[in-house]
């Protein structure tokens, strides 16, 4: 029940370190890091996770994938769409919405977002 630094929230419990059970290496760690780099992973946002009216209309126009993506969990879904959407390039978007239609198109869950060969 326990997260890096902080009980759930839920839990009603304070904070660890405020119960004095970090040493100081885990206490210096935890001051070290770097904010930048905490709530990067998909299931951590908490932001607005759909395809602009644009990358929407271009998925519902293959009928068939968006059906099947349509079928699919919600958090798959979320997951796919904060991978298509959070690429920094456009094109680098529209190369992931093609992978995600090409998949639904296939009948293939959604797969862990994947690294893109440089070929």
């Amino acid at each position: 029940e326990q997260w890096i630094g902080f009980y759930k929230k839920g839990s009603g419990r304070p904070s660890i370190t405020w119960q004095r059970r970090m040493r100081p290496a885990g206490l210096e760690a935890f001051a070290r890091r770097v904010g930048a780099r905490s709530g990067i992973y998909a299931y951590e946002q908490r932001g607005n996770h759909t395809f602009t009216p644009e990358f929407e209309k271009l998925f519902r126009a293959h009928e068939q994938s968006w059906g099947f993506f349509q079928g699919q969990p919600a958090s798959d879904k979320k997951t796919a769409m904060w991978w298509v959407m959070s690429a920094k390039k456009e094109p680098t978007r529209r190369r992931r919405l093609t992978h995600l239609i090409e998949d639904a198109a296939a009948g293939r869950r959604i797969r862990e977002p994947r690294r893109e060969s440089k070929s």
